[in-house]
């Protein structure tokens, strides 16, 4: 079994995010793509709960297809890629793996925990981001959608329609002043 896997704070899941999964699946090169939220990023820390950001994948992306599978390994894990790709490995012996990252992180990767050993372990494949000349893929960031809702702009043109309603209904990214 070929699966791509995609991690990320997905804080929160948008219309890019989709778009790769799409992407990925109709590229015929994956039987399966696992969508891992991250409980913390060492790198950078999220701005909701894992819980919250578990959920909201789950609403955005296990609609899409039937081999779209949204997982939370690695909430119980250390938040490092190296002890999630261990974990998964030893877990799912059978698969092959390929980890999805955006272009903008390679220059990241000799900064994680044990980079040697993990591009010893798994293939990554690196997507092109906007405004990359040959992305396929919308511009859009999640921190745009954070700071669009704390000042009580419009995000149904970057979220999918779950999402903009779970963020309402938990008033999620809102500032106090916006708050009726």
């Amino acid at each position: 079994m070929r699966v791509a896997l995609l991690g990320g704070s997905f804080d929160p899941p948008h219309l890019a995010h989709v778009q790769v999964l799409k992407y990925l699946l109709d590229s015929g090169r994956f039987d399966q793509v696992w969508v891992l939220p991250s409980p913390q990023n060492p790198l950078k820390p999220a701005s909701t709960d894992f819980e919250a950001r578990l959920e909201m994948c789950r609403l955005a992306f296990e609609g899409i297809a039937g081999n779209i599978h949204v997982l939370e390994d690695e909430g119980s894990l250390s938040g490092y890629t190296i002890d999630l790709i261990r974990h998964l490995k030893q877990h799912h012996p059978a698969a092959e793996f390929t980890f999805i990252v955006g272009s903008d992180l390679a220059a990241e990767i000799p900064r994680w925990k044990e980079s040697s050993a993990l591009q010893s372990l798994i293939a990554f494949e690196f997507l092109p981001r906007p405004p990359q000349p040959g992305s396929p893929f919308a511009a859009i960031s999640a921190t745009e959608i954070r700071d669009r809702v704390k000042k009580g702009l419009p995000i149904a043109d970057l979220v999918p329609r779950s999402i903009e309603s779970y963020l309402r209904h938990h008033r999620l990214y809102q500032d106090v002043a916006h708050e009726d």
